[in-house]
């Protein structure tokens, strides 16, 4: 999204060099070198130092998201001018808006925020003095200083961390620094989320709750009590109005995000219930458990609508495409699925990975599939034909999680060699390398915006 009020439009009249930039008034900005070989990242860097500080106070030029456009397309990063049809002459028209940014969670006991554009490492959040090692405090177990999720915000000016340590701990995006910490659990902390307006939180724990907060005061506004064993993780629901957590006790449960209350157990898996999710209209829930099933619910009554097996050992994951018609599934075999959510059926296994698939994900448009896997690839699927488009390899170790953009043109991997990379959707080009943990990633989000 443009930045409001203050993003700067400008039409690049030939490709010639040199090459004025234009305001839409007519105002020459300034010449750049440009030829049609060219790529987007290295008219991006000269575009944004010459442009940032015409828009005051609103941001720095590190802060500046080009997008560029020919002939209605956008320019893909990664991708030479030429390629595009671009010679000289060809106009092309640059919108400016604010970055992208990426959070990281490392169990080097920091969360990070990274510009994807340029690879700088933005914001540090840790704090000072974490212990690596688990250890006992007051009867409860600290688990060390790990972060084991971390998200930003809807609006982006927060970052929610969950950690070993039996806290939860909310960061300004702009500053690094912290805003509140939530207190409460008393064992390890699984995973963190906000609700869809960004107003409140919930935590899953270990010490068999989860807790929803009130982001503004920081003050835990119920615990979520009912699961007899660890509570492995929490989400809000699209319209933020339930809760959903699932629980090595073999069930999930769907809570009232206003009351606390407990309005539905889903009862079927047979052993621990590892990852829950909604559809993207909330009638619906995704379950994986150790049972090595996956199990679809219609979340009013608690039915179980379709049952998902496994082909050997245990799903690691499971999520609905974008339009609810579809399931996709990863596994510790070297494979995942798409499923056909109305009848169950398996559409396509997406062969290729030589070790378990750790994470998969569905592009924002419902075409493309990423998947993450222990043997240190990334792999980009078409949903249609299960084909494999691109294998991202780069990696020296075991890749924990991958995740598209919101506007899908990039990938995002986690890995156990500390380090993140940013990636082109479209020709699987590595574009950034974000480097500074001092341990294994356990996960990477884009901002939502």
């Amino acid at each position: 999204a443009a930045l409001p009020c203050k993003a700067l439009v400008f039409c690049l009249s030939n490709m010639n060099v040199p090459v004025p930039v234009l305001t839409l008034a007519g105002t020459i900005v300034t010449t750049l070198d440009v030829v049609p070989s060219s790529k987007l990242e290295d008219f991006r860097e000269q575009l944004c130092e010459a442009v940032g500080p015409r828009l005051g106070n609103v941001t720095g030029a590190a802060d500046l998201r080009p997008r560029l456009f020919h002939c209605g397309g956008e320019l893909l990063p990664g991708l030479p001018f030429i390629s595009a049809g671009i010679r000289a002459g060809s106009p092309l028209t640059v919108v400016v808006s604010a970055a992208s940014r990426v959070v990281s969670a490392s169990s080097d006991g920091t969360a990070k925020i990274w510009n994807p554009e340029t690879g700088d490492c933005l914001q540090t959040l840790g704090v000072v003095g974490w212990e690596r090692r688990a250890t006992v405090q007051g009867g409860a177990l600290k688990g060390g200083r790990q972060i084991t999720s971390a998200a930003f915000s809807p609006d982006g000016k927060l970052v929610l961390s969950a950690s070993a340590d039996c806290t939860a701990r909310i960061w300004s995006t702009q500053s690094g620094e912290l805003v509140h910490t939530l207190s409460g659990h008393r064992r390890h902390l699984r995973s963190g989320a906000f609700s869809p307006d960004g107003a409140l939180a919930v935590t899953a724990s270990d010490d068999l709750t989860a807790k929803i907060w009130n982001v503004e005061s920081g003050d835990c506004l119920y615990t979520l009590q009912g699961h007899s064993s660890e509570v492995s993780s929490a989400v809000f629901s699209p319209d933020g109005a339930t809760v959903l957590t699932a629980s090595l006790d073999k069930t999930a449960k769907v809570w009232c995000a206003e009351s606390g209350k407990c309005l539905q157990t889903l009862h079927g898996h047979r052993w621990d219930v590892f990852s829950a999710v909604f559809s993207p209209d909330g009638t619906m829930a995704l379950t994986t458990s150790e049972d090595r099933t996956a199990k679809v619910w219609r979340v009013e009554s608690g039915e179980c609508l379709q049952t998902l097996r496994a082909q050997g050992p245990r799903f690691t994951s499971a999520v609905f495409s974008p339009d609810g018609a579809l399931a996709l599934t990863a596994s510790l075999n070297p494979v995942a699925q798409i499923w056909r959510v109305d009848s169950g059926k398996c559409l396509h296994t997406l062969r290729g990975h030589q070790n378990s698939v750790h994470s998969a994900a569905f592009s924002p448009d419902g075409e493309r599939v990423i998947t993450a896997s222990q043997d240190k690839e990334a792999k980009i699927w078409s949903v249609e034909s299960g084909e494999c488009l691109h294998t991202l390899s780069g990696h020296a170790d075991a890749l924990r999680s991958a995740t598209y953009s919101p506007e899908g043109k990039l990938v995002l991997t986690a890995s156990d060699d500390h380090t993140a990379r940013v990636w082109c959707a479209e020709t699987g080009e590595c574009l950034r390398t974000l480097a500074g943990h001092q341990d294994r990633l356990h996960s990477v989000a884009f901002m939502l915006h």
